[in-house]
């Protein structure tokens, strides 16, 4: 497997966390559990004209090869067969709004066809993708579309600041007084949040909580289960537990014997 990243220069710096390339071929294991990090995304399959995507009852059907995959709630199933290379945009949270006109909260949750939304430049861009040769001139292609695509539309200030004191204090964080910092209503403030981030400040929150406990665990963590709810910021290790299995559908336990490529992709 060859997985690449590029960090996106200025202007798209603090839009774009991360350009990625992916080349896996004769993959075996297709079916992976994805679980949720607080990104928005666009997948572009090089390999098929589609991608495979898989309900929760485990009906498969096919999609779009190029998608914006927006913030999901919880973890989703994804079947890989047919793509064996792709490339994809990680935006920074609301970065998208640089580039979609769409509320963060009409995209959350779904994987929508870049067609729609992008019109013929979708189809022109996954062409030009396929056309050129080597990782690093296909980073160049997406970074000079997204530069051509980079609108005015920025984060409200109680977004930004929001955001800012969640980063900051992701296991001991008082949403209400970062709320109140704003000099808006709570009410307000949230609204502004789905809109533009696509979940409320507590969802957000408890997702980096988290995925703080994720990359622990990823990482062999060999702190007691009770310890380490309370580093990520959890009451204790049964709300740790209810968290995790929320988010995850499995227990810390069972994610650590699984097999992983990444840290939030679970071969099944």
């Amino acid at each position: 497997m060859t997985y690449l990243e590029y960090k996106p220069k200025a202007p798209l710096a603090g839009w774009v966390k991360t350009l990625w390339y992916v080349r896996t071929p004769g993959m075996v294991s297709t079916l992976q559990r994805v679980l949720p990090n607080g990104d928005t995304q666009i997948v572009i399959n090089l390999a098929h004209a589609h991608c495979h995507g898989v309900l929760r009852s485990g009906e498969r059907f096919l999609q779009a090869p190029s998608l914006l995959v927006g913030l999901q709630h919880g973890y989703q199933t994804i079947d890989l067969a047919d793509t064996e290379e792709m490339v994809g945009v990680v935006f920074a949270p609301g970065g998208q709004r640089r580039f979609f006109a769409e509320p963060a909260t009409d995209l959350c949750g779904e994987e929508t066809d870049l067609e729609s939304l992008l019109g013929k430049d979708a189809a022109t861009l996954r062409e030009r993708l396929m056309e050129i040769a080597g990782p690093q001139f296909k980073f160049a292609v997406l970074e000079s579309f997204l530069r051509g695509r980079l609108g005015a539309a920025s984060l409200h200030p109680a977004v930004r600041s929001m955001l800012l004191e969640i980063r900051r204090h992701a296991t001991a964080c008082s949403l209400a007084d970062a709320s109140r910092a704003t000099g808006l209503s709570d009410r307000r403030v949230r609204d502004l949040f789905r809109e533009e981030i696509g979940v409320s400040p507590k969802w957000f929150l408890r997702i980096l909580r988290f995925q703080r406990a994720v990359q622990q665990l990823h990482q062999g963590t060999e702190l007691p289960w009770a310890e380490l709810a309370l580093e990520c910021g959890y009451y204790d290790q049964s709300h740790f537990a209810n968290e995790f299995y929320e988010f995850s559908g499995i227990s810390p336990t069972a994610y650590s014997r699984l097999e992983r490529p990444w840290a939030n992709h679970l071969v099944l």
